[in-house]
C-alpha cells in the first residue's frame, strides 16, 4: 500500500485552515480578555471534592490510610478511597480494598497507592496483594512491572524485585517492552530495569497437617494451632471465609506452625504457601476451622 502526502490543494485542506483560524481567534480573544481582566479581583477557587474510586471493605489488625498531603490515620471499614490516597498495613494487619468490579487483599507489612492514570490503577509499593480470581484483574503497577489479565493472582514486591504468580492462569506481566503470559501455577520475577524472567512452574506446595479437612471447632477468640510441613525457609498464611477467595487474614509466617485466633462466627479455610524471598510456591490444600457460639 502506498502512502501519499497531501498538498495544499488537497480536499479538506481549506477546512483545516478554517479550523486553525477559529482556534487562533479563540486564543486571541482569551488573551485579550486576560489582559483587560488583569486588574480585576480573582474569585476564590472552589475546592473540588475527591471522587471515590474504591472503598475499604474489611480491616483486621493495624492498618492506616493517608490522603494526599495528609498524615497517616487508622483505616476503618467502609472508608472511601480516592485518587492519590495510600493504604498500608503494619505487622499482622490485613486490608480488603473493594473496587466496583473486583477486590484485593493486602498482606501484612504492605503499602499501596492509587495514582492518577488513564485507567484505574493500583500501585504496589511494597509487600503482597491477592487479586479476586472471579473478576478481570485491576491494573497493578510496581516500579518494575505492569500486571493485568484475569484469574487468581498474587503480586509481591521486595526490594527492587516484583514476583507475580498465577494460580488459575490468565495473568499478564509486562516490563521493558516484553510481555509474559502466565499459565496455571506459573510465576515470573521482574528485577529493576530488566524484562520479566521466563514463566516457570511454582515450587512444590507445603502440606497441611492440622486442622485439615476434618474441621476444628473453636469459640470466638479461642486459639487454634495451625501446623504444616514444607521445605521452604518461611511461609505465607491465608485464612478465607468459606464462600470467598479473598483472604481475611494474609500474613508472612516463620516456621511451620501458627497460633490463630478468629473473632468471627462461621466456617473458615486456611492454606499456606512456601516462600524464599519474594518467590512463592504453590499453595497447600486447605484445612477447615468452624467458629461457633458457646
Amino acid at each position: 500500500m502506498m502512502i501519499t502526502r497531501r498538498n495544499a490543494s488537497a480536499p479538506g485542506s481549506g477546512r483545516l485552515l478554517c479550523w486553525a483560524l477559529v482556534v487562533l481567534g479563540v486564543l486571541g480573544a482569551s488573551s485579550a480578555h486576560a489582559q483587560t481582566g488583569r486588574n480585576r479581583p480573582r474569585a476564590t477557587p472552589t475546592a473540588v471534592p475527591a471522587v471515590e474510586v474504591a472503598r475499604i471493605g474489611f480491616v483486621e489488625g493495624p492498618a492506616e490510610v493517608q490522603n494526599p498531603g495528609g498524615v497517616w490515620t487508622a483505616a476503618v471499614e467502609d472508608q472511601p478511597l480516592s485518587i492519590g490516597d495510600r493504604v498500608r498495613t503494619l505487622q499482622g494487619g490485613t486490608v480488603r480494598i473493594e473496587f466496583p468490579w473486583t477486590a484485593i487483599a493486602m498482606g501484612d507489612a504492605s503499602e499501596v497507592s492509587l495514582p492518577k492514570a488513564g485507567v484505574l490503577t493500583l500501585q504496589l509499593e511494597s509487600g503482597r496483594i491477592d487479586l479476586d480470581p472471579e473478576q478481570t484483574l485491576l491494573r497493578v503497577l510496581t516500579p518494575e512491572a505492569s500486571v493485568s489479565g484475569s484469574g487468581r493472582t498474587l503480586v509481591r514486591r521486595e526490594g527492587t524485585t516484583t514476583f507475580v504468580a498465577s494460580h488459575s492462569g490468565g495473568a499478564v506481566v509486562e516490563a521493558q517492552d516484553m510481555v509474559v503470559r502466565l499459565g496455571i501455577n506459573r510465576g515470573t520475577a521482574v528485577k529493576s530495569g530488566q524484562p520479566p524472567d521466563a514463566a516457570l512452574p511454582l515450587g512444590p506446595a507445603p502440606r497441611v497437617v492440622s486442622p485439615a479437612s476434618d474441621p476444628r471447632y473453636v469459640l470466638p477468640g479461642e486459639v487454634v494451632r495451625l501446623t504444616w510441613t514444607g521445605d521452604d525457609p518461611s511461609f505465607h498464611l491465608e485464612v478465607l471465609s468459606i464462600d470467598s477467595d479473598v483472604p481475611v487474614i494474609s500474613r508472612d509466617i516463620q516456621g511451620q506452625g501458627h497460633d490463630l485466633r478468629l473473632n468471627w462466627l462461621g466456617t473458615f479455610r486456611w492454606r499456606v504457601s512456601g516462600r524464599r524471598g519474594p518467590i512463592e510456591s504453590q499453595t497447600s490444600g486447605e484445612g477447615l476451622i468452624c467458629v461457633v457460639e458457646k
